[in-house]
Order: C-alpha cells, then structure tokens, then sequence
C-alpha cells in the first residue's frame, strides 16, 4: 500500500463502502429471518443458518468499518504537518 495520504484515503474509503454492503447484507438477512419466524415452517437447522450469517455480516461489517476508521486516521497522520511528519 502506498504512504500517500490520499491513497490511504481512498482505501479507507473503499473499506467503508464494504462495511456499508456487508451492513446491508445483515438487513436483508433479518429480513428473512423475520418472515422464516412468521412463517413457522422453515426447519430449525435454515433459522439457525441465516442467524449464523447475519451476525457473521454484522460482525464483518464492524470489523471492516474500524480497518477504515484506523486507515483514515493513518492517512491523517501521513499528511504534511501530521503525527508522522513531525518527526
């Protein structure tokens, strides 16, 4: 990866679109959960699926949002006049 700050901040910013997608996986997911519930005559081992796919979603898109949290940051840092460029 490149150590310019504006090279950072388009990775960080690619990061946050994902987080955003994954997020809007985890939605669509309880969606489904919620009509399966409704429905009452999906088995048990779907319900547990699609649970176990949301909050892997959910929990993807927590970790990726913070990677684009921590490269922003970086990129910050990397800017003339930033943290790193003071020393």
């Amino acid at each position: 990866m490149s150590a310019v700050p504006e090279d950072i901040a388009g990775h960080a910013a690619v990061l946050r679109e994902d987080a955003l997608a994954l997020a809007e996986c985890a939605e669509r997911l309880r969606a489904i959960e919620a009509r399966l519930e409704e429905a009452g005559a999906a088995p048990p081992w779907l319900r547990d699926s699609v649970r176990a796919h949301l909050a892997a979603c959910a929990m993807a898109s927590a970790d990726v949002a913070e990677a684009a949290a921590w490269l922003r940051r970086y990129a910050a840092v990397t800017l003339p006049g930033g943290r790193s460029a003071r020393r």
